[in-house]
């Protein structure tokens, strides 16, 4: 008997052991989210007070940064990106390229404007210079050397005007896009990255930061944006809000007065769909939600409260902001239109959380977007995609394009990891870093197997999130989890070695 006894006690005991061992596992399993007023300290702060005004299509504007040096190096001046400065008349690097010319204009070339009127250094007023062949680079020197972790306040009052055309930053028939509307601060990697705007491609490298950002629009206007909304009035026929963003990359909105919204939960994310004209609106919103909790499961969690997606005039597919993404109003087909949806979240993890240089990395960022929207149809077996169809068609279209491309021109660039303006057209640029960017990984997930390379992705996105990474951070990432140098892999594929037939 007492054998018995004793026999059930340690089979109790073990049981609870197991158990106390399961729910351990668990609840280290299940990632906590960030805390992003604890990230958020030692980070830049951008406060920005902006009135928009519909009858002149333009906007007053003042942006205050109050700037941390967390470089190494000790600084002597600050340098901003003035990205309107590319939308102007006579640009040499114009936003758009002559074949998306007759996409992006309302029948004739528009342009906007842009004027700096006043900028101070730490309360009193300072003389700035410019560079670059656009004057898009905004020079504020500084009268003292500022050390590493060390501040310094610069306000910057400039007012400019939008150009009629389909794109990030301008108005069309349906929404006025803010996109990369305000100086933003270059990065700083042993010197500044003052890459200039890119046709092709995205142009953008930059740091998190904080953002509170007030904003006044016309009250029948809806205003969908980057951030939480803390608070909202209306007075006199203008909205006004206050919006803060914590340790987000970058700050847009759009607005609109068509605007319908659909709203669905994930957790303790809000998730919305701004919409003009969707009788699939339920689907859309559902393939936003299923993409954000996707990722979540399999990255890393989501750590913001709100993911917006919008339905915008747009010339090309889709384009990203953080919390905020822009799907082009005139895709066709919807299955198509689902999958910008997809793209564009995968990039709230490749290139919000986990940031790059998209001019001279373009494929760090696009190439896994692209391929984590292909994982996204592992996962999500109920639409019209799959992984198998969907790298089938890339390499018969990657395939079709190469030859094209030798018989036009005797020869092919194949090369995926060079400067945007390295990319000849479009399509040079479409087929290396996306088609090409899709055969590399799915290539490299049938080497390692998927248990692999998700966890591989999970380490890269743990190792850097927040901060800005580079192909080596990747490809560290995948051999740390498979135990094997890839390097050899990753280069064949990124200068343009692999054969694909």
């Amino acid at each position: 008997m007492k054998v018995k006894v004793r026999s059930k006690i340690l089979k109790v005991m073990l049981i609870v052991t197991i158990l106390a061992i399961a729910i351990s596992f668990v609840a280290c399993g299940k990632k906590k989210k960030d805390n992003l007023n604890n990230i958020g300290e030692n980070l830049s702060n951008y406060y920005i007070d902006l009135e928009y005004m519909l009858t002149s299509q333009s906007a007053v504007a003042n942006c205050e940064v109050d700037y941390i040096n967390n470089s190494e190096a000790m600084l002597k001046e600050v340098k901003f990106h003035l990205y309107i400065s590319s939308f102007c008349k006579d640009a040499k690097n114009s936003p758009i390229t002559p074949t998306s010319s007759e996409t992006a204009y309302y029948g004739e070339e528009s342009y906007a404007s842009l004027s700096i009127s006043r900028v101070q250094l730490n309360g009193e007023d300072v003389v700035p210079s410019y560079e670059g062949e656009d004057n898009n680079i905004l020079v504020v020197n500084l009268t003292s050397s500022l050390y590493p972790s060390e501040r310094v306040n610069i306000k910057i009052e400039y007012n400019f005007s939008l150009p009629h055309m389909k794109h990030r930053f301008g108005y069309g028939e349906n929404t006025v896009n803010f996109g990369n509307f305000y100086p933003v601060a270059c990065a700083y990697d042993n010197g500044w990255k003052t890459d200039p705007y890119s046709a092709i491609g995205d142009p953008f490298c930059s740091d998190i930061a904080n953002y509170n950002v007030s904003l006044s629009i016309p009250s029948n206007y809806t205003l969908a944006s980057t951030g939480e909304f803390k608070n909202s009035t209306e007075t006199d026929g203008k909205g006004y809000y206050n919006i803060e963003a914590k340790c987000v990359r970058d700050f847009a909105f759009v607005v609109s007065d068509k605007f319908n919204v659909a709203t669905k939960k994930y957790n303790d994310v809000t998730i919305n769909y701004y919409y003009t004209l969707d009788n699939n609106y339920e689907k859309a919103l559902k393939c936003a939600y299923d993409s954000i909790k996707t990722f979540s499961e399999q990255f890393y969690s989501y750590p913001y409260s709100t993911y917006n997606v919008v339905q915008a005039d747009f010339c090309y597919g889709g384009m990203e902001y953080p919390n905020l993404s822009l799907i082009a109003n005139d895709i066709e087909n919807y299955d198509d239109y689902l999958n910008v949806i997809v793209h564009e979240t995968a990039h709230q993890w490749w290139y919000s959380i986990v940031g790059n240089d998209e001019y001279n990395e373009a494929w760090l960022d696009e190439s896994l977007t692209e391929f984590s929207t292909v994982l996204f149809y592992d996962y999500n077996t109920d639409y019209t995609f799959n992984h198998k169809q969907m790298v089938d068609a890339t390499h018969e279209n990657y395939c079709l394009y190469q030859t094209v491309y030798t018989d036009v021109l005797g020869s092919l660039d194949s090369s995926m990891n060079r400067p945007n303006n390295e990319f000849s057209t479009e399509p040079e640029y479409t087929f290396n870093v996306y088609a090409k960017g899709v055969l590399m990984f799915d290539s490299l997930y049938n080497l390692v197997g998927k248990k692999n390379f998700v966890k591989s992705l999970q380490l890269y996105a743990e190792t850097n999130a927040y901060k800005i990474a580079k192909s080596e951070d990747l490809i560290a990432s995948f051999e740390t989890t498979c135990n094997t140098n890839l390097e050899n892999f990753f280069t064949c594929w990124l200068d343009g070695k692999v054969i694909i037939h």
